[in-house]
């Protein structure tokens, strides 16, 4: 804080060296970069959920960006998700302002953090088939040891809890392959977004031939919650287990 508004650290920008194309008074905090037909725009979602100014000016500056791509594939990364994988912790001011424009103008794919678990997934009614999205694959992950409680939500196709995560992405003319590891090295989550020539995607999820996935409560919620809470998360976890096997069922 400095005379009573808000700014990056003196140490931000001579640490990285990073694109200054963004909007003004956003320098190295908001930027894009085009690599190999892929167009990867960071955004400053902190900045725009604590100043509507800044969410305003962010969001003029992306639906620019957005309708001048001449790439065949666009990545937004931004800290706070779209889609929560908490309860209680959806970013909704953020979400209502920019989801519009990712789904208006072909976004293919969504990284963020923030919620300290993980959690893989589309938004589309339940139900319908999530062969062909209507809109980018959103990501939540996590690869520090600071662990929350996963929420389970609807959106989510797959998911992880008390796991330590890293990913790959390999980019083709016609493929993005995303990959999911533990620290560990084994892979966890898998999935292939094939666009056809109207730039349409396919998506191929290889969660049935993954390992089970790992929703254990971390250790510090299993000792502080109460068994009202602990029934609870069983019972969003029974229900995430039933609708992921319905859904396996019609897509086969």
């Amino acid at each position: 804080m400095e005379n009573g508004n808000r700014r990056v650290s003196y140490h931000w920008r001579p640490s990285f060296v990073l694109p200054e194309n963004g909007p003004q008074g956003l320098t190295e905090t908001a930027y894009y970069l085009d690599y190999q037909g892929t167009r990867l725009i960071s955004l400053d979602s902190q900045g725009a959920l604590l100043d509507s100014l800044v969410l305003e000016k962010q969001a003029n500056w992306l639906l620019d960006v957005l309708k001048n791509n001449p790439n065949r594939w666009t990545i937004v990364m931004h800290h706070h998700p779209v889609f929560s994988t908490s309860k209680g912790r959806d970013n909704d001011e953020w979400r209502d302002r920019m989801e519009p424009m990712y789904r208006k103008y072909g976004v293919d794919l969504v990284l963020q953090g923030h919620d300290h678990t993980y959690g893989r997934g589309l938004n589309m009614p339940l139900g319908k088939s999530r062969k062909q999205p209507d809109g980018p694959i959103y990501v939540v992950s996590v690869s520090g040891p600071k662990m929350y409680e996963i929420g389970l939500q609807n959106w989510m196709d797959r998911a992880a809890s008390n796991i330590q995560l890293f990913q790959t992405i390999q980019v083709s003319q016609d493929t993005l392959k995303y990959q999911s590891y533990a620290v560990t090295g084994e892979k966890y989550d898998a999935f292939e977004l094939i666009k056809n020539a109207k730039g349409k995607n396919r998506l191929v999820d290889h969660d049935p031939e993954l390992p089970a996935e790992r929703l254990e409560l971390p250790a510090e919620y299993q000792k502080r919650n109460t068994p009202q809470q602990k029934e609870a998360y069983r019972n969003r976890f029974q229900e995430y287990k039933a609708r992921k096997e319905a859904e396996l069922k019609k897509n086969k």
